[in-house]
């Protein structure tokens, strides 16, 4: 065999490496293509498929979340309105427990009295400030013209008696029958009587006219019951001097009295009379 000359082998070399090269170049550039062949389908397929699909799944999540926050927020309004209607509930029952905890107490302080715990029944709007019915009459003792106590104190007087139902007449009424007799507790320690004659709406206050018209009353000082020609012992709070009345020699003319705090509205009450 002939032998190379250098020529030829220098040659040869270059071929080999020019073959070698192309074969690197063109492996790379059908690796380039097919990278980025993948990466516009990747693209494409991100941008009508994955994305929308996500995009709706997040959707659907957070409405679904929406949805749960609305149910909690409305599990939570009623239980807030139960919560409301328990504690007014609880209120009103705390108030009728302390109002018949107070009435005990007026009975147990007037142990030589008769006296006969019952309930408003009715108590009309065209009426309000005129009578009441209570569930006593006289199958229970109720007589006429016993005083009827709140537990606050005196807010009328037995007017009609049935059988087993009394109407009493508030002493806010326009029609009072009878005047109650009274006394005022002065400063110095002593009292002054007078009678309950009528109810003053404009001043909202009980008109009192005193025996003694020279008597030092002034705003603050309690009124009760003197017992004086009636069905029931004296003591029995009736309410507060607001104000005086005086003539122009100084005469004391008119005490206006204040009713009791819960005048206006009251379910449970005590009928009080002398025992015989």
């Amino acid at each position: 065999m002939r032998k190379l000359t250098r020529l030829q082998k220098i040659l040869s070399i270059l071929i080999c490496i020019s073959l070698i090269f192309s074969f690197i170049m063109l492996s790379l550039r059908q690796n380039s293509l097919s990278n980025l062949g993948y990466s516009a389908w990747t693209y494409i397929k991100y941008g009508l498929i994955d994305y929308p699909l996500k995009s709706l799944g997040n959707g659907i999540s957070d409405l679904a979340n929406l949805w749960h926050v609305y149910e909690d927020n409305e599990y939570l309004k009623e239980e807030l309105a139960q919560q409301r209607s328990y504690k007014t509930l609880y209120e009103e029952e705390r108030n009728k427990n302390e109002d018949l905890e107070k009435l005990l107490e007026m009975k147990n302080s007037l142990p030589d009295a008769l006296t006969i715990s019952c309930s408003v029944l009715q108590r009309s709007a065209s009426s309000w400030r005129q009578t009441v019915t209570i569930s006593a009459g006289k199958a229970q003792g109720v007589k006429e013209n016993m005083i009827v106590m709140t537990s606050e104190g005196a807010i009328g007087l037995v007017e009609t008696v049935q059988s087993a139902t009394s109407i009493v007449r508030l002493l806010t009424s326009e029609n009072l029958v009878n005047d109650i007799a009274i006394k005022i507790s002065l400063e110095d320690g002593s009292s002054v009587e007078g009678v309950l004659q009528s109810y003053d709406a404009q001043k909202k206050a009980y008109c009192v006219s005193l025996f003694d018209n020279d008597a030092t009353v002034a705003a603050g000082q309690s009124v009760a019951t003197s017992g004086s020609g009636g069905n029931y012992p004296s003591g029995l709070f009736i309410g507060t001097v607001v104000d005086v009345s005086q003539s122009d020699d100084a005469i004391i003319s008119t005490v206006y009295v204040s009713p009791v705090s819960n005048m206006k509205s009251f379910e449970y009450v005590m009928v009080i009379g002398n025992e015989e």
